[in-house]
């Protein structure tokens, strides 16, 4: 214990030194009766000798009105509900000063306002806005939901009464810092010792008070085994995580952005492969992706060594390793989401055909009812969708590369490059980068400035359709696009007056006509012909 205690002796002799946390000293010495301590998160990470910037205080013996007050004069405060007594606190010495923010970034070596507009004061980027807190009780209405509480704040309750409430003995310790001194009711020390996640007294009441403890279980045993760190191999402890698998459903109760933000932090932690493991292990993948347990047991074709759900699952991995982000370990985790609706035998070997476009809309599918944003949807979707891109350097020609950068996008190159990777090196490939696939990124800069795009053409909709004299409408994009098709084959038919010439001959096509010469069609049905799975 001594040794526990020094380390917090240190930390508060160094932290509580900088300026932000002056107020801690100045509190203590305006009022002696104040007792405050660093409770929760902050404190289980000192003790593991891991980084944190999310500091929780809890103070007693001093009025609501009185604390606001105080801190009012040392920065800026937010008050997080009467009952609640949390203030979000931002200390004076945590802010850029309005004359420096409005000089110019490049001078003075920090953010402004985009627009250039003047700014009164802006947060420093190293400090997230502190919790200071009166000591709570909270009565849960035991219907799993987190915001199914009544809570209320009191001054006099004693800190081990607050700690109480709280989710995991790792998450109730809480140091005084008028005595130095550790506060464990709950055994959080010895579970840090044995890096075991744990709920704190009943596991099912724990749980019933708010559903999405279960993710958060599975987020700290993926948090606190991050690769590098000073702590790896952290479990959840056996009787909360049998409690989990018996409340499982439970979890589709809650609010889906509450399920979505969990997951993300899970899917972008150091150890995100860990948790999609534990996830399914204790029940939870097959109540919220349903779509991605399907894959779990199925067997692939001859040139996979794993089955649908372990590649994924690896994949994710390798994306996790490389610190891809968001988009590609999302797109990573689902690429082959779509194989076992796909799969087929053919010639003694199974088959997926089509799972990359029937990917796409179930990735879609997942990522809406997790509550993503459009942006993420979309992007995800079209990473999945056309992951499967061909490439052979003795059948593709110059103007197929350039099919392949219209269709994949030449600003989403890096990702679909990345996803590629996360998908080799899942297979159990020894190599990230091919030949060949080194040969396509030389390939895609030497054509990356030529027309992809119906806007890279010489000709605008507006001039083709003074040129034609017809009126906007969806064959004004049909030509375009087949225009675009003859640009592809020979860039050096982009120019205005061959172009002009061009679109004379395709008004005399009808829509169907023009509809086949779209470039992209053509030369993707081509390529699925051509192979059972990408390399």
């Amino acid at each position: 214990m001594k040794e526990i205690e020094q380390k917090l002796i240190n930390w508060q002799k160094t932290t509580l030194a900088k300026p932000e946390f002056g107020f801690v000293q100045k509190l203590m010495k305006k009022n002696t009766a104040a007792e405050i301590y660093l409770v929760g998160g902050a404190v289980r990470d000192i003790l593991l000798g891991r980084e944190t910037k999310d500091f929780d205080f809890v103070v007693r013996k001093v009025d609501a009105k009185e604390l606001e007050k105080f801190l009012s004069k040392l920065g800026e405060v937010n008050l997080v509900g009467k009952s609640f007594g949390v203030f979000k606190f931002i200390p004076s010495s945590a802010v850029i000063p309005s004359e420096v923010a409005t000089k110019s970034p490049r001078s003075v070596g920090i953010p402004w306002d985009c627009h250039g507009r003047s700014l009164r004061s802006l947060p420093r980027n190293d400090i997230e806005p502190i919790d200071i807190a009166l000591p709570r009780t909270e009565h849960a209405g035991m219907s799993g939901g987190y915001k199914d509480f009544a809570v209320q704040s009191d001054k006099d309750l004693p800190i081990e009464e607050d700690l109480g409430r709280r989710d995991f003995t790792i998450n109730a310790l809480a140091w005084d810092l008028k005595n130095q001194k550790i506060i464990d009711e709950f055994g959080g020390i010895k579970d840090l010792e044995n890096k075991i996640i744990r709920a704190i007294g009943q596991p099912e009441e724990r749980f019933q008070e708010d559903f999405t403890r279960m993710l958060r279980a599975v987020r700290f045993a993926c948090l606190l085994s991050a690769k590098g760190g000073p702590a790896s191999g952290w479990e959840i402890e056996k009787k909360t995580q049998s409690i989990i698998e018996k409340k499982a459903k439970k979890i589709l109760s809650l609010p889906k952005e509450r399920i979505g933000d969990e997951f993300t932090k899970i899917i972008m932690s150091d150890q995100a492969e860990k948790g999609i493991r534990l996830m399914q292990k204790i029940g939870l993948i097959k109540i919220i992706i349903p779509e991605l347990e399907e894959g779990f047991g199925v067997s692939q074709n001859k040139a996979h060594i794993y089955e649908v759900f372990e590649h994924n699952v690896r994949s994710l991995g390798v994306a996790a390793e490389k610190n891809f982000k968001l988009e590609v370990r999302l797109a990573a985790l689902f690429h082959d989401i779509a194989k076992p609706h796909t799969k087929e035998f053919q010639k003694g070997d199974a088959t997926f055909y089509n799972h990359d476009q029937v990917g796409g809309k179930m990735a879609k599918v997942v990522l809406r009812r997790l509550n993503f944003s459009n942006e993420v949807v979309k992007y995800v979707s079209h990473l999945v969708r056309y992951h499967m891109f061909y490439y052979a350097l003795d059948t593709v020609t110059d103007a197929g590369v350039r099919r392949l950068l219209n269709r994949l996008g030449k600003e989403n190159i890096d990702d679909f490059i990345n996803l590629r990777i996360c998908d080799r090196l899942g297979m159990g490939r020894p190599k990230a980068k091919p030949w060949k696939l080194i040969e396509l990124e030389r390939r895609f800069k030497e054509v990356q400035m030529d027309p992809i795009t119906p806007k890279m053409l010489s000709i605008n909709g507006t001039e083709l359709m003074e040129t034609l004299n017809i009126k906007p409408g969806p064959r004004v994009g049909l030509i375009l696009n087949a225009l675009l098709g003859e640009v592809l084959e020979d860039p050096k038919k982009n120019e205005k007056d061959c172009l002009k010439k061009k679109i004379v001959e395709l008004n005399n096509l009808k829509d169907e006509e023009l509809k086949k010469l779209n470039p992209d069609v053509k030369f993707y049905d081509e390529e699925r012909k051509r192979l059972l799975h990408a390399e």
